[in-house]
C-alpha cells in the first residue's frame, strides 16, 4: 500500500461512507454469525487493521488485536490509543497466533494483498475455534481494476462464487456472501473508468476517497444503511457490487 495513503485512511474512515457502510455491514453480520456469548470477551484479530478504527469499535464486544504488516499503520492505532497490536508478515502469512486460539477473524480488504490467497485463507482456518467466524471482504471484479488497486497493492479482484471457492477449499463452512456497495456501483464505475483514462500512473494516481460535501457522505452513509437493512434484515442478495463479502465458519 502506497505509503502516503495511511494518513487519508487515518483522517477518513471514522466518517467517510465507504468505511462507515462497510463497518457497519460488517459489524451487523458479524454479531449474527459470531455474537459475544461467554461473560469473559471472546477474542478476534483484525488482520489488516489499518489505522484502527474499526478494530476500535469491534473492541467493545471483542477482546479485538490489530495485526498489521505497516509499522506506520500500527503507530496510528497506538494513536487511537490501541494497545493490543501484532506487527505480522504477510509475505509469508504466518500468523503468530496459537492454533485454535481465536473466536473471530476479520480480514477486511486484505486477501487481494496476498500472493497465495489459499495460504491466507488456511492460517485464517487455522487460528480460529470450532465454530469460530471469518468475515471477510475483496474487491470485486477484475474489470474494475484501475491504477487505484495498484497504488493499494492488489494482487487481483473476485466474484463471489471465487471467493466462495476459496474459502470450501480452505475448509470453511460458508454462511453468507455476496456483494456490497449495488446501489453507488454504476457512479463509482463511471468515475472509476474517467479517472482511468486521465490518470494513468499509480505513483501519482489521486484517491478514490476523494473529498466530498457533508450532506453528499450523509446521503452515501444513509444508502449504506439502506443496503444493510435489505440484506441483514429481508436476506436480499443483490447480483453485483464494488465488494464481495462474505461470513464462514470453522467445521
Amino acid at each position: 500500500m502506497r505509503q502516503d495513503l495511511f494518513g487519508d485512511l487515518f483522517a477518513k474512515e471514522e466518517f467517510y461512507w465507504w468505511n462507515v457502510s462497510k463497518r457497519e455491514m460488517v459489524l451487523t453480520l458479524a454479531r449474527e454469525t459470531a455474537a459475544p456469548s461467554r461473560p469473559q470477551a471472546p477474542i478476534g484479530i483484525d488482520l489488516g487493521c489499518g489505522a484502527g478504527y474499526t478494530t476500535k469499535v469491534f473492541d467493545g464486544g471483542w477482546r479485538m488485536v490489530g495485526a498489521d504488516v505497516s509499522e506506520d499503520a500500527l503507530a496510528f492505532c497506538q494513536s487511537r490509543r490501541l494497545t493490543r497490536l501484532c506487527r505480522v508478515d504477510m509475505t509469508n502469512f504466518a500468523l503468530p497466533f496459537k492454533t485454535g486460539s481465536v473466536d473471530l477473524v476479520l480480514a477486511l480488504d486484505v486477501i487481494e494483498h496476498v500472493e497465495d490467497d489459499l495460504r491466507a485463507l488456511r492460517e485464517c482456518h487455522r487460528i480460529l475455534k470450532s465454530g469460530g467466524a471469518l468475515v471477510i471482504t475483496v474487491p470485486a471484479f477484475m474489470s474494475l481494476w484501475s491504477p487505484w488497486d495498484e497504488c493499494l497493492g492488489h494482487k487481483r479482484r473476485y466474484t463471489a462464487p471465487e471467493m466462495v471457492e476459496r474459502l470450501r477449499a480452505a475448509g470453511f463452512d460458508i454462511k453468507r456472501s455476496g456483494y456490497i456497495f449495488f446501489f453507488v456501483f454504476p457512479a463509482a464505475a463511471l468515475v472509476r473508468s474517467i479517472k482511468k483514462i486521465l490518470q494513468r500512473d499509480a505513483a501519482s494516481y489521486s484517491s478514490d476517497f476523494m473529498p466530498l460535501p457533508g450532506f453528499i457522505n450523509a446521503a452515501l452513509v444513509k444508502i449504506g444503511e439502506i443496503e444493510k437493512w435489505l440484506m441483514t434484515k429481508w436476506k436480499i442478495r443483490f447480483p453485483f457490487g464494488l465488494s464481495v463479502v462474505a461470513v464462514s465458519a470453522k467445521r
